[in-house]
Order: structure tokens, then C-alpha cells, then sequence
């Protein structure tokens, strides 16, 4: 029986049908691998088999026309035949589990459009609709006092006021008219194959066999609603220094650039030692982590990003604290438009020279000793003296 709870088969199941075929192993033994009926399993393999012409077929005028025992019961295939090497049937049967899974969701697909409606039962759909609605009359008030000449559900009906299909429209219904169209959630890009190997799990093994290694975590930092300029926050773990570049949007290509940009200010030494292993959100401008960890001139590798777990921002909780800081010089509501690169230098100098009580000294102080002076002055940020260290909106003003 079908494993509870389960309606379609998944290609995982399909893959592993494929895989047992060509063991040639029987159809109960796959039924039970995969958690489905014996019955399914066989009916799954004879409708989604692929007939391919034998190229063998009429070589040297030979043919075998008899009927393949093979293909007429179980497996119906010729997976795991050892006889197709030098079969001469005119035609071959395979099944491949990723063609399977295509040809079924494109049938999924199409059983769901458009509404289960006669010409005759649609005209009598809108002869009812046209004469009560006029009346006042509500969609589920006609529903449900005319069941005989309208089989449908009351979200069908609607449904089909809304995209136009009946004779009414929707401002012909005086409450449905007030409402605003309901709100959809938009599914972001989420490539699961680009976080194959760069898990938060995956992360904490690479960080376990060095922890002397030097740690960034990276973000992005929004402006208001309605503008698309952000700020890609770079946060070095071990000294809180960070470093910010400003994206014309929260983009993929606008992040491919700004590490571009960061490669060419660095240099590759230092490129390699800051960003050697970063530690990021799922968001989507981060879904192209091979922009950060290749030189595309040399094909060489230069970082390795890592992705933390889905809803848990604590697990790079040194940038989000940091975050705090940087919102008392640009509150949530500041239009980012305005800012410069140099003024987000000068931001940050401040920032960094800010003391902190976890460092007994302030970040910029720990980053010289850590890296050097020289590759500080690369970022370009500068110290700022503690008596002129202004952490307020007033210091881009």
C-alpha cells in the first residue's frame, strides 16, 4: 500500500524503480523499496515506458517480428535485458525515471486548467448568475438554492468571476467589489543544489578543523520599502571589523559585482585570508556563491561561502549585533539613495573605531594586529580618535 499520507509518486520513487529494473529485481521486492503497491508499480512502469526504434532492426536483413515475453508482462521494459545487445526487434522499451517524472507533471499540469464546464452547462451557469445576481443576489446564496443547475464549489464559481469566464463581472457583486484582490505569496529562487555541501553543518566542520581561521559573515542591510539601493555588510568575526559596499539592489549580479570590485581594491592575498570562509544568509542576491569563491580569470578557488539553516539569522548573530550599531547612523527610514561609497567608508571608520568592551579595544586596533596596516589601509577605512567617534545620525549629516 501506498506509504501514508503520500498521493504522487516522487522522482526519487521513479529513480529508484529505474534503478531495480536494471538489477532485474521483481516487482514486489520494488513495491516495497519505494512504499507503493505492487499494482501501481507495475501500471507506472507500462504507461511510462518509452518505445524507441532498434537501430539493429533490418541489419544484415534480420528481423525478429515475434512478440518480446518481456515486454507483453512484467518488466514491460528492456532494462536489465541481456539479450538487448543483439535483439532485431523493431522497437525497444525503456524507462527513465527523469522522462517519467516530466511526462507526469506536464499531465498534472493540464487536468488543472480551465473549468470542468459543457458548452450547455456553461450557458445555464450564466443564464442563472445574470438573472439573480441583478436580483441581489449573493455566489453562495445562487449556489446553494440552485444546486441542480449549477454543480460547482462556491470558490469555482467565484474563481471563474474573477478571471472573467461568466457572463457577470466582478463589480456586478456589491460586497465582492469593496475587497481588495487577495495577496499571494511570490516563491523566492531557492536553487537547493547550490547549498549541496555549503550547509550550516557543512560550515562547522570547516570552521572545527582550523578555528584560528578567519570567519566573515555577509549580509544585506535595507533601506525603506519602496527604493531598491541596499548595503552589503561584510563582518569579520574575530576583530568585528566590518566592511560595506552599496548595491544598486539586493541582486545576485549587483553581489557578483561587488565582489568583483572587492577582488580588484584587495588584491587576491588578502581577498583569499577575508573571505577564506563566509558564512551568509538564504537570500536570494546570495544564490550564486561560485561568483565569491572563483577568480574567473584563473578558474581559481578563493573563498568558500556557507549557508545557515532557514529562520535562523542567530547562527550569524556577530553581524546582526553589529547591525544595531550601524542603524544609529542610518535608522531604518534613511533613504540610501543619497549615500556615497566614501560615506559609508567614513561610517564604518567610526564603527570601527568604536570601543568594544568583548575586545577591550576597538575593532580597527584588533584588524592591524590581525592583518597589518597595509592590508587595513586597502579596505579604506581609517581610525578615527576616540573623542571624535560620533555613533549618530548626525554623522553623515
Amino acid at each position: 500500500m501506498n506509504v501514508k499520507g503520500s498521493k504522487h509518486m516522487t522522482l526519487e520513487q521513479r529513480m529508484e524503480i529505474e534503478i531495480n529494473l536494471k538489477v532485474n529485481s521483481s516487482c514486489k521486492h520494488i513495491a516495497k523499496e519505494i512504499g507503493m503497491d505492487e499494482r501501481t508499480v507495475s501500471r507506472e512502469i507500462r504507461i511510462r515506458r518509452n518505445k524507441e526504434k532498434n537501430g539493429r532492426y533490418g541489419i544484415y536483413n534480420k528481423k525478429d517480428d515475434a512478440p518480446c515475453k518481456r515486454l507483453e508482462k512484467y518488466p514491460f521494459v528492456c532494462n536489465g535485458c541481456k539479450k538487448r545487445a543483439y535483439c532485431f526487434k523493431e522497437y525497444k522499451y525503456f524507462y527513465d525515471a527523469k522522462v517519467a517524472q516530466e511526462n507526469y507533471s506536464l499531465i498534472l499540469v493540464d487536468s488543472r486548467i480551465g473549468m470542468d464546464f459543457t458548452l450547455e452547462e456553461k450557458q445555464t451557469v450564466d443564464q442563472v448568475l445574470d438573472d439573480l445576481v441583478k436580483k441581489g443576489q449573493s455566489i453562495t446564496s445562487i449556489l446553494k438554492t440552485n444546486p441542480d443547475k449549477i454543480q460547482c464549489s462556491v470558490s469555482t464559481l467565484y474563481r471563474m468571476v474573477n478571471n472573467k469566464k461568466t457572463i457577470i463581472q466582478r463589480y456586478d457583486l456589491r460586497r465582492t467589489v469593496k475587497l481588495k484582490p487577495r495577496k499571494h505569496y511570490v516563491y523566492r529562487e531557492d536553487n537547493l543544489a547550490v547549498r549541496e555541501g555549503r550547509k550550516y553543518q557543512d560550515f562547522l566542520r570547516f570552521y572545527s578543523s582550523d578555528p584560528f581561521q578567519i570567519v566573515t559573515e555577509m549580509d544585506t542591510v535595507l533601506g525603506p520599502i519602496d527604493q531598491s539601493e541596499c548595503l552589503l555588510t561584510l563582518h569579520i568575526v574575530n576583530t568585528h571589523f566590518m566592511m560595506a559596499k552599496i548595491l544598486k539592489a539586493p541582486t545576485r549580479e549587483c553581489v557578483t559585482q561587488a565582489f568583483t570590485e572587492l577582488r580588484e581594491e584587495l588584491g587576491l592575498d588578502l581577498y583569499k585570508r577575508l573571505f577564506h570562509c563566509v558564512l551568509t544568509d538564504r537570500g536570494t542576491e546570495f544564490c550564486d556563491p561560485l561568483s565569491i569563491e572563483i577568480d574567473p580569470l584563473t578558474g581559481e578557488k578563493l573563498a568558500n561561502v556557507f549557508f545557515c539553516d532557514s529562520y535562523a539569522s542567530y547562527q550569524k548573530g556577530a553581524i546582526e549585533e553589529n547591525h544595531t550599531l550601524l542603524r544609529y547612523v542610518i535608522p531604518k527610514k534613511v533613504y540610501f539613495g543619497n549615500l556615497s561609497q566614501e560615506k559609508v567608508n567614513l561610517m564604518l571608520s567610526h564603527l570601527n573605531s568604536y570601543y568594544r568592551k568583548s575586545l577591550d579595544g576597538t575593532p580597527f586596533e584588533m584588524t592591524v594586529a590581525l592583518l597589518g596596516e597595509d592590508a587595513v589601509k586597502k579596505t579604506k577605512i581609517e581610525p578615527v580618535a576616540s573623542d571624535l567617534v560620533n555613533v549618530t545620525e548626525k554623522l553623515l549629516k
